[in-house]
């Protein structure tokens, strides 16, 4: 099934009628009988869609938005309304509410269709994210959010004819807050290419005549990586017709522009509050989205990070490091890994607490880091040992550094937590060439740091802060 849809309208043949045209479509379909029986079954069966007739009473539909589509929620659940001929009053007080949106009544099935198309996909994107970061936070591989910031939206307008598109800018400036408004042309539209920089939302007056190119243009914004997630919104040029009914052809095209990925659309005669409103609601949606991307982000990279150094961990360093391996062997490339071990490190608690050795391993970690190039792997694998990958580096050179880090290590001592004096440590490391001839079998990553682990070893037991290097082909 392609989802499940709760369904009420206050004429049982008109129910009996669109469950058959979204039974027909593969959707599961429950029917409810009253608007009581709608909110019960929405509460035991969270459809993944509700749609709901707004002609019977506006009052129990825009209540029964409000409490599904809640932020309280636990499972918030869209909301359709169906309505005839509804007023922009009431489309406005719908999506104050919390409808997606209001479809008036009778209705194209094809625009239908790409509406709850639409709506699908963003509450599934939506709510996937929310799951997503719910698993993180359960693993304990997130942060606790960051104060919340206040951000002006930066919404563009854009039309082919700059004066219709400065026109609109006027005209809305005085009912949207702290947004910040730009006009374009569809090309400069286009022409944006820094996704910290890009519109929260695109504003696109289109009109019959250049139909195709505004579906066009939709299309290449999601496909540019600066404005994929930004959100479209379009305006159709009808503002003389005085029915909020599309014709076929109409509804036919922006059925087209919300398959490409129109988040909204308004036509007809409408308030500029219902834009603004619109506007506002896709924007706070994008803001949630972001929000939970960015969250996600942080918490797979979290999951990465040894959390004392901010090194990469031994979970993030093994598959990186047989990549690199792979790497090597295709591209016909030198590899160098180092394995290191802070030496006596167990004297530094036993002798100044944990609290010193962890600014040891601080400091050795940043040092380590700074001295490395932006294309080497640096992890801590456990305890006081780190690892070095050092790709397309010759056994001459992958010496001279190990020699360089074991240099910095030891000739500036550490600076002990709350100033109670310096303490110098030195660094033992086992170093492992490998030269591919691009036939060979390439090691497995185990066997390869066993190798550096077996110089390590040797560069203990030659007296520690020795540099111990073993060569292999690969």
């Amino acid at each position: 099934m392609a989802g499940t849809i709760l369904i009420y309208d206050g004429i049982a043949a008109n129910r009996i009628i669109l469950r058959c045209k979204l039974s027909s479509a593969c959707y599961d379909v429950v029917q409810a009988e009253s608007y009581e029986d709608l909110v019960l079954k929405a509460m035991a069966r969270a459809p993944d869609l509700v749609i709901c007739d707004l002609d019977q009473s506006s009052k129990h539909a825009l209540a029964l938005c409000r409490k599904l589509s809640s932020a309280a929620a636990a499972h918030p659940v869209p909301v359709l309304l169906l309505a005839t001929t509804p007023s922009p009053a009431l489309r406005i007080a719908a999506v104050q509410a919390g409808a997606w949106n209001v479809m008036p009544k009778p209705f194209h099935d094809d625009l239908l269709f790409a509406w709850l198309r639409q709506i699908l996909r963003q509450s599934h994107r939506l709510a996937e994210s929310r799951t997503r970061q719910t698993s993180a936070d359960d693993m304990c591989l997130s942060e606790a959010p960051a104060p919340y910031a206040v951000t002006r939206n930066c919404i563009a307008l854009v039309a082919e004819a700059p004066d219709c598109a400065e026109a609109w800018k006027n005209r809305l400036a005085p009912r949207i807050g702290a947004t910040v408004l730009h006009t374009l042309s569809p090309d400069q539209a286009l022409s944006r290419s820094d996704h910290e920089t890009a519109p929260d939302a695109f504003v696109i007056f289109a009109s019959k005549h250049d139909w195709q190119r505004t579906l066009r243009l939709i299309s290449e914004l999601h496909s540019r990586i600066a404005t994929q997630h930004s959100r479209v919104i379009l305006v159709m040029n009808d503002a003389s017709k005085d029915t909020s009914c599309l014709d076929a052809d109409t509804a036919t095209r922006v059925a087209m522009a919300l398959d490409l990925g129109a988040h909204d659309v308004v036509h007809g005669r409408f308030h500029l509050s219902e834009l603004a409103l619109r506007l506002e609601t896709q924007t706070a949606r994008k803001r949630i989205t972001d929000n939970l991307r960015r969250a996600l982000q942080n918490s797979l990279e979290l999951a990465s990070r040894d959390p004392l150094t901010g090194l990469y961990n031994r979970r993030y360093a093994m598959p990186r490091l047989d990549r690199m391996l792979h790497l090597s062997r295709d591209n016909r490339q030198p590899l160098a890994l180092m394995a290191l071990d802070l030496d006596r490190f167990k004297s530094v608690n036993d002798t100044h607490g944990h609290a010193a050795g962890d600014a040891v391993l601080v400091e050795v970690a940043r040092r380590l880091a700074e001295a490395l190039r932006p294309r080497d792997l640096l992890a801590r694998s456990g305890g006081e040992e780190f690892w070095i990958a050092l790709p397309n580096t010759d056994p001459d050179t992958a010496a001279a550094t190990a020699q360089s880090l074991r240099q910095l290590i030891r000739s500036n001592p550490i600076t002990l937590p709350d100033r109670r004096g310096l303490i110098r440590v030195t660094i033992s490391i086992g170093v492992s060439a490998h030269h591919p001839s691009g036939t060979a079998d390439v090691p497995s990553i185990e066997h390869a740091l066993a190798r550096a682990d077996t110089a390590l070893y040797a560069a203990k037991a030659n007296g520690r802060d020795k540099v111990n290097f073993a060569s292999c082909a690969a």
